[in-house]
Parts: C-alpha cells; sequence; structure tokens
C-alpha cells in the first residue's frame, strides 16, 4: 500500500503561553490566582526569540487524493495554533508540543479533537472543502486542554466556536441566533454568540477567565456572576432580549 509521507512543520511559540495540561471543575479555590491576561483586542502576542518549537503532522495517507488539501491543512494550522494558543493563556498551562492531524475514510462525523490528536472525516471535507473552520474549531480543543473535573459541555463547545467565529471566520459568516428559539445553553455557535455577547458586555477578558477556570477544574455555576455580577439565567435572558432588538 502506498502511503504519502505526512506533512510536518515546527512552529514557534512563546513558552510563557503554555504548560502541563491541567482542567476544569467545580469545586473552586477562593485563594485560585486570576488567569494570565489575553493580549488586548483579541491579538496573540507574538512569538519571542528563542521559543519553543512545536510541531503539527498532517496524515492524508488514507486519501492520497487529499494531499494537496492536507498541505492547505498545514498551512492553516501553522498559522493558527499559536494564536489559538495566545488567546487561551493561564498560570502553568503549556499547550501540547506535537499536534497530529489525521483525514480518515472509516470517520463518520466531521471532525474531533482526543488530546493531541484530531481526525478529520474525509467524506465531510471532500464534500465541503471550504469548511476550514471545522479544524480551527478542533485545534481550540487542543489548546484548551481540560483533562479533569466538571463543566458543562455547552460551554466547553461555546468556547471552540467563539474562537472560530468571532477569531476566524470573516464577520459576514457570523452566527445570528434566531431570538424565539436560541438558548445561551444551545452550544456551539449559538453560545459563541452569547459568550461574544457577555465578553462585549461585562468583561473583554471573560473568556480568558471562564477558559482558566474549566483548565484549572475549578468551574462553578457562581462564576458567571463573580465575573459579570449576573448569574448565568440573568445573563442568558438579557442576551436573549438582545437579539429580540436586532
Amino acid at each position: 500500500m502506498n502511503r504519502l509521507p505526512a506533512l510536518i512543520v515546527a512552529l514557534a511559540v512563546s513558552p510563557t503561553l503554555f504548560a502541563q495540561p491541567a482542567a476544569p471543575a467545580s469545586d473552586a479555590k477562593p485563594d485560585a490566582k486570576p488567569p494570565a491576561v489575553a493580549p488586548a483586542g483579541g491579538e496573540p502576542a507574538k512569538p519571542a526569540a528563542g521559543a519553543t518549537a512545536y510541531e503539527i503532522k498532517v496524515d492524508t495517507s488514507d486519501a492520497p487524493e487529499l494531499k494537496a488539501y492536507g498541505e492547505k491543512i498545514q498551512k492553516l494550522s501553522e498559522e493558527w495554533y499559536p494564536k489559538l494558543i495566545a488567546m487561551l493563556p493561564s498560570e502553568n498551562y503549556a499547550a501540547p508540543q506535537r499536534v497530529v492531524i489525521t483525514f480518515r475514510n472509516d470517520y463518520k462525523g466531521v471532525a474531533m479533537a482526543q488530546g493531541n490528536r484530531i481526525t478529520c472525516a474525509v467524506k465531510w471535507f471532500k464534500e465541503r472543502p471550504e469548511d476550514l473552520g471545522a479544524v480551527v474549531h478542533e485545534l481550540a480543543h487542543v489548546v484548551q486542554g481540560y483533562r479533569r473535573g466538571k463543566r458543562p459541555g455547552w460551554l466547553v463547545e461555546g468556547i471552540a466556536d467563539y474562537l472560530r467565529f468571532f477569531h476566524y471566520e470573516p464577520a459576514n459568516a457570523r452566527p445570528r441566533p434566531n431570538p424565539e428559539r436560541a438558548k445561551h445553553t444551545d452550544s456551539y455557535r449559538t453560545t459563541g454568540h452569547f459568550l461574544n455577547w457577555v465578553q462585549e458586555t461585562y468583561d473583554k477578558q471573560f473568556v480568558v477567565k471562564m477558559n482558566a477556570a474549566c483548565r484549572e477544574a475549578r468551574y462553578s455555576d457562581d462564576l458567571w456572576k463573580e465575573y459579570t455580577g449576573k448569574t448565568l439565567d440573568e445573563l442568558g435572558a438579557e442576551w436573549k432580549a438582545s437579539l429580540a432588538k436586532k
């Protein structure tokens, strides 16, 4: 069986932005240190001299016809993996040094991330080659690094889609939730829209703080009020009312 060689590239990222993956939960400690602050305006910090090398491997050997597409994914990942790391900093955390992206014929979903490995469905990307944002979403999961503790799944997916739709995708591709049906806990792009609204309305570092809480196993519903002065349900109702005004 002929298998095409995997594509490898070393990425340079400042070592101050990552460390061992920790994770989320609901046992918040009052003396916990605040998370590191992300650069203003969502602009990622530039790699420092002597930065740690990162390796991304894209494997299209299961679908040789996707070789050129794999090179496109390689370039995308080379650019966006360090950006995502810079957007989700926290104390004593380092993103994985190696990420493996594999295209598989037997995977029936879209894409999924497990640890430092991303699996992409050959069928999906053959039919929707423009869906590069799905890969950015999975790279965000690798950077999140939630290994232990409890946190709502809708929030985990919402943070990843917040990064996708409000940092990677063009403005005209951003979600437009239906005010009559949308719930802030709907997950993915709808929750991403909700998180962006909370951040713009109450705290420019909200996503960084909530991500750090999830990563460090100290997530609690009480954090919404601690960070914004409003409960989760109050924020959800206020966000929904804002949708109706547009």
